[in-house]
């Protein structure tokens, strides 16, 4: 595969949409507006969270304690119930939500980030790309360094490949933009309440590198590839996936597997 043209920009929505169902992804690219936007329950979800988490670390400090979570959640709450496996599952969804949220935010009374909820680029010459990244909170570390810091990422699901991509993409990011490792990459599921942490370093980011260019070297050829690319293993990403009754269909011997 080749490698990206100089000039081109990679942003990491479409490197996670890329990763999550490569053939949805090809698909899409020629597809009208309204395909484009459709959307499942997750990302519905996510979207929800992610304004519930802006919200909160917007609020001054001395007015957290009387955040409502539930409140702030049901202003950006779907209503598009069809979008859930059921009924049943749609309000369960949302408590499970409100309940991960407070868990997870209840701890952060007297924290401001320094980066919230914005969007970046860089240059980064070993991959011959710009790369667009949107930092959902950027934190001082209270350990180390006075210039340490910490990016984190607050999620609904708990994809192991989308996992891996945001801590690659965020090391080489972060190494290329502001010279300086973060001290840690923090992932927090909503749902589960599970942290993911990794501490990256020199020996960690050129494996970054390496896994940023083979996710980089997919982005040309996936946008004229439908009928060739597919993830090596089912997902729950699959389930949710409007074609999946295509993508499953006898395909030719030349169809190549993509998993990071």
């Amino acid at each position: 595969m080749e490698a990206a043209a100089k000039g081109t920009v990679i942003e990491d929505y479409k490197l996670e949409e890329l990763l999550r169902c490569p053939y949805r992804y090809a698909k899409r690219q020629g597809a009208a507006q309204s395909a484009k936007a459709e959307v499942n329950w997750v990302q519905l979800a996510q979207v929800a969270v992610s304004q519930v988490v802006n919200a909160f670390f917007m609020t001054p400090e001395g007015e957290r304690s009387h955040f409502s979570i539930p409140d702030t959640l049901e202003r950006w709450w779907t209503n598009k119930v069809a979008k859930f496996e059921s009924p049943e599952h749609y309000w369960l969804i949302r408590q499970r939500l409100i309940d991960g949220l407070h868990s997870l935010l209840a701890s952060e009374q007297s924290t401001t980030p320094i980066i919230l909820f914005e969007q970046h680029r860089v240059f980064v010459p070993e991959l011959r790309v710009e790369l667009m990244q949107i930092f959902q909170a950027v934190l001082k570390s209270d350990n180390g360094h006075p210039s340490d810091y910490i990016v984190r990422k607050y999620i609904v699901d708990e994809e192991e490949e989308i996992i891996a991509l945001f801590q690659h993409l965020t090391a080489v990011f972060c190494s290329s933009a502001f010279g300086r490792l973060p001290y840690r990459i923090e992932v927090l599921s909503v749902l589960s309440g599970n942290r993911l942490i990794v501490y990256p370093d020199k020996k960690s980011l050129e494996k970054s590198l390496d896994y940023m260019k083979l996710a980089v070297s997919f982005m040309p050829e996936a946008s004229s590839a439908a009928g060739r690319l597919r993830k090596s293993k089912e997902s729950a990403e699959c389930r949710r996936c409007p074609f999946l009754g295509e993508c499953l269909s006898p395909v030719e011997e030349s169809a190549e597997a993509i998993m990071m």
